[in-house]
């Protein structure tokens, strides 16, 4: 056994002490039960995806990214503290697929023989008739299980153009009611819209609603309510200001309108 520092450091270990027993010596004993869980493994975050796409060869540095920003739009998965989590349509998205198509080497083999042809070193039309033949079995195969998906986000409600189920969606504006049909283009919003006017209480983002007395916003848990503006006012330039303060102070009975004193400026000027 090598001391390494401790010999440097001219330290001992100190050995622990045992008592010595005889045979046949009877001696008492303290047991202590405890109860614990194994704690799963966590979960993958954005840089664990990462460097998993980067180790099976899934997607390029600058397309991975945008990968896995499409599984979170599509809700196959969700983030939660900087987590992502499998969500009830992903799950059956594994269940259903082919186990050829849950493989990452699948995927890889495609994106090598694609850089080959982008190198020079690959036939694309073998490739594309290799795709099509492959995916037209792929396809088949799951269209002959029996099983079947069902929508996780059906709602109740029924879509007053095409008559129906809704789904709700989990958007970067918030949740969205959009029709099931994929014929059909209905949507509507189901959370109130965000704007970026803060509350003056709870600083948080107010709600945009618009009423019979126009566009107003609103926070709902501090109860206030403010009524937005109808026109922005136009900031005036260096000349217009000039212009104003001049012939404002020759008639003050006049208009101070800027358009009233370009007109003043220029009858002044023909007369």
């Amino acid at each position: 056994m090598n001391a390494g520092f401790r010999r440097i450091l001219e330290k001992q270990e100190e050995q622990p002490t045992f008592p010595t027993f005889t045979k046949g010596q009877r001696v008492s004993v303290m047991l202590e039960k405890r109860e614990s869980l194994t704690a799963p493994p966590l979960r993958y975050s954005e840089a664990d995806l990462l460097s998993q796409m980067e180790k099976y060869g899934l997607g390029t540095p600058a397309t991975r990214a945008e990968i896995i920003e499409r599984l979170v739009e599509t809700e196959t998965v969700e983030r939660k503290n900087g987590r992502f989590y499998p969500t009830s349509k992903g799950k059956q998205l594994i269940e259903l697929v082919n186990e050829e198509l849950k493989s990452p080497q699948l995927t890889a083999r495609w994106e090598k023989q694609l850089e080959a042809i982008a190198r020079g070193n690959g036939n694309p039309k073998a490739f594309l008739r290799n795709i099509r033949k492959q995916t037209d079995r792929l396809v088949a195969e799951i269209k002959q299980s029996e099983r079947t998906y069902r929508p996780h986000n059906l709602t109740g409600s029924m879509c007053p153009e095409c008559g129906s189920f809704l789904k709700e969606r989990v958007t970067k504006e918030g949740r969205m009611l959009v029709c099931s049909n994929m014929t059909c283009r209905f949507r509507k919003r189901k959370d109130p819209k965000l704007s970026h006017r803060r509350c003056p209480q709870c600083k948080k983002r107010m709600e945009i609603h618009e009423g019979k007395a126009g566009i107003y916003f609103q926070c709902r848990p501090c109860n206030v309510i403010e009524k937005a503006e109808e026109q922005k006012k136009t900031k005036l330039g260096q000349k217009e200001r000039a212009l104003l303060r001049k012939y404002s102070a020759e008639n003050d009975s006049f208009s101070t309108s800027l358009g009233d004193l370009l007109k003043q400026a220029l009858d002044k000027k023909k007369n």
